[in-house]
C-alpha cells in the first residue's frame, strides 16, 4: 500500500479528493465494498483515474492488497 497506493490515497487511506482518490477508510464505496469489487478495481482500474495494477503487482500482491484495503473500511 505504501509503495503504490499511498501517493493518491494517503498513507492512512483517507484519500485525496483533489486528485479524485477517495477515502478508503469510510463506508462510502463508489464501486462496491466487497472483496471482488476491490480486486476488480486493482486489476482493471476505474474510469481513467485509478490505474490498473495487474501487470505491475501480479496476482499474489493484488490478493494481499485487496485484503488490506478491505480492512481499512469501518
Amino acid at each position: 500500500f505504501a509503495t503504490v497506493c499511498a501517493a493518491c490515497h494517503m498513507p492512512d487511506g483517507t484519500g485525496n479528493q483533489m486528485l479524485g482518490a477517495p477515502n478508503l477508510t469510510d463506508d462510502t464505496w463508489l464501486y462496491g465494498s466487497d472483496i471482488e469489487d476491490i480486486k476488480t478495481t486493482l486489476y482493471e482500474g476505474r474510469n481513467g483515474q485509478m490505474p490498473a495494477f495487474e501487470d505491475l503487482l501480479g496476482d499474489a500482491k493484488i490478493h494481499l492488497l485487496t485484503a488490506y484495503v478491505y480492512s481499512l473500511s469501518d
